[in-house]
């Protein structure tokens, strides 16, 4: 104990005076079954979802976008930060500091604050590479000038809000080793301060990543059901958006000694606001793929006239324009192949 005091609630912990009046050492309570189970659903949620994406782009559009590639790497992280949390439960992630072991109290806390640590890392790739997937889908089917320049400004800002991530995680401390090792002589910059900072960034792109494209992809050369479906699943997104937002309140809890219980609800968040992100652009390129298994859905009656009723007969009709837009272009080539093929087979 450094001092004496009536209460005793000061002790040191590694060379640090720590007030443990919080603690509940009745609290024998666990987080690690809710750490594996919900990164486990992201996981196969994330894979599932990229999975049939390219699949449909194969198939059916039979060409991989930039975007498609940016998925892919965005899922390879955060499957990665998923797997990382998940392992980090075997070195105290999920309990509380007092309910482990004595003898190696020390080791285990600082092999638990360097998964956290990768877990930061992880988690900079992951949320840039999406938000950049998101931009580069979007530029590759409006063409509006003012909204481009938006998306380069933003894209810019998202770089460097990775790149700075990165730099600031790893070099939070001199030595390096003292992010995770607390019983070293160091000095370190406040790196909660900087999480605080680089959240509230990451929120303010993920409203713009929502709002800006809406009127644009309202007036796309698209039938009105269709175009209500991409903008209800662009409003999807938001969730993203809220995610981070409630991950904002739980950053104060990585300051606490117990941070092996109470870092998990941030983690969590930190997976999931990833995981939304990428299911949720990867929902509209599965519109071929939807309209293969479950035809009835994905028809588009706009009138009464007699008209023909599938989607894509109708779209295989409509004449060149010099404004047709790249997507117009994807989906009329996703159309005449699937209106070709059933003719074919009508025919034979």
């Amino acid at each position: 104990m450094s001092r004496q005091q009536s209460d005793a609630k000061i002790v040191l912990f590694g060379g640090i005076e720590v007030d443990i009046s919080q603690f509940d050492f009745n609290d024998h309570s666990s987080r690690v079954a809710s750490v594996k189970i919900a990164n486990i659903i992201f996981i196969a949620l994330v894979l599932t979802t990229v999975a049939l994406r390219i699949f449909a782009r194969v198939k059916y559009v039979r060409r991989i976008f930039a975007d498609d590639i940016l998925i892919i790497f965005a899922a390879v992280f955060t499957v990665a930060l998923a797997l990382t949390c998940i392992a980090a439960t075997a070195h105290g992630l999920g309990q509380h500091v007092w309910i482990l072991p004595v003898q190696t109290l020390f080791e285990t806390m600082k092999s638990c604050i360097l998964y956290l640590y990768v877990c930061q890392v992880l988690y900079a790739f992951s949320i840039a590479l999406t938000k950049i997937a998101i931009i580069s889908s979007y530029l590759r089917f409006i063409q509006d000038k003012p909204f481009r320049l938006a998306m380069y400004i933003t894209s810019i800002i998202i770089a460097s809000l990775w790149v700075t991530g990165v730099f600031v995680t790893i070099f939070q401390c001199r030595p390096i080793s003292g992010a995770w090792n607390f019983t070293i002589s160091r000095k370190c910059v406040d790196y909660i301060d900087y999480l605080y900072a680089s959240s509230a960034v990451n929120v303010a792109t993920d409203i713009i990543l929502c709002i800006l494209p809406l009127p644009h992809l309202w007036r796309l050369n698209m039938p009105l059901k269709q175009r209500l479906i991409l903008c209800a699943l662009l409003a999807g997104g938001a969730s993203a958006c809220v995610v981070g937002m409630v991950r904002i309140g739980y950053l104060h809890h990585l300051r606490v000694l117990d941070l092996t219980y109470q870092s998990v609800p941030c983690l969590i968040l930190s997976v999931g606001e990833c995981s939304l992100g990428i299911i949720t652009v990867s929902i509209p390129p599965l519109r071929p793929l939807a309209r293969r298994f479950f035809p009835s859905a994905m028809r588009s009656n706009p009138s009464t006239s007699s008209q023909p009723r599938t989607w894509h007969v109708r779209l295989s009709s409509i004449p060149p324009s010099q404004n047709r837009t790249p997507l117009d272009a994807e989906v009329k080539h996703e159309s005449t192949t699937s209106y070709e093929s059933s003719h074919t087979r009508t025919s034979g």
